[in-house]
């Protein structure tokens, strides 16, 4: 499988603090990649730093392009799509403009029927605020406009966060149906690793900065301390 994504001895942090300890991993075309790990362990921060947000050293490869410290909006120019923990979405404007305004940053035309596809309710509420969506449709708002972009990769970080169990898995169900139909490959940080790893193809866990085991999503869930500490049995 060709990488997509292509993740480098990376070092990231803020300020004087590091966070990212020679971090390394790659996304292959149409693949999904979960990274798992506690809190504070370097899991948003890897994906600020892929998607520009945050100045790394070390190596970000994006296709054939160098994409290592590039300005965000020249990450999205490569088609990588980042929908960031609490959605991020813009509360005064109505769906349907936050949906326009993700074609808008990428140049492109919107397909708000693709969105309204995937997920209905959106349509429903296509001249509603944004600010007055539940948490379930507002990470379906973000989803929604990140696919605005056509990415070839989007970033996702805790897409399940503050969601109940079956919008949780409508979710998943919704995403499973990107990447099968579309082909889109997904790098998702997720608290809920029992549900990331039905989802993923490959997985790799974070710890203080590090990357501390790879692997099959299969040969992670069936490691024994992966199983202790994050699968509950």
């Amino acid at each position: 499988m060709n990488a997509l994504l292509e993740v480098e001895g990376l070092h990231a942090g803020y300020g004087p603090v590091n966070v990212l300890d020679d971090v390394s991993f790659s996304v292959g075309e149409g693949e999904t990649v979960a990274l798992l790990g506690a809190n504070g362990a370097g899991k948003t921060t890897t994906l600020r730093a892929i998607s520009g947000m945050l100045k790394p050293r070390g190596r970000v490869r994006i296709g054939d392009h160098d994409a290592t410290g590039r300005a965000t909006e020249k990450i999205v120019r490569l088609g990588v799509a980042h929908v960031p923990e609490g959605r991020g979405t813009f509360a005064p404007l109505t769906v349907e403009e936050n949906l326009r305004l993700g074609a808008y940053t990428s140049g492109g035309k919107p397909d708000l029927e693709r969105a309204f596809t995937l997920f209905p309710r959106l349509e429903e509420r296509r001249h509603q605020r944004a600010g007055t969506l539940s948490g379930g449709e507002q990470q379906m708002l973000a989803i929604g406009r990140a696919l605005m972009l056509r990415p070839r990769l989007m970033l996702l970080d805790e897409p399940s966060l503050g969601l109940a169990p079956n919008l949780t898995r409508e979710l998943f169900k919704v995403l499973r149906r990107i990447k099968e139909d579309e082909g889109t490959a997904m790098l998702v940080v997720e608290q809920n690793a029992n549900l990331v790893l039905e989802f993923a193809d490959a997985a790799h866990v974070l710890e203080t900065g590090r990357v501390v085991l790879s692997g099959t999503a299969d040969e992670v869930s069936a490691d024994e301390s992966m199983r202790k500490a994050y699968l509950g049995y």
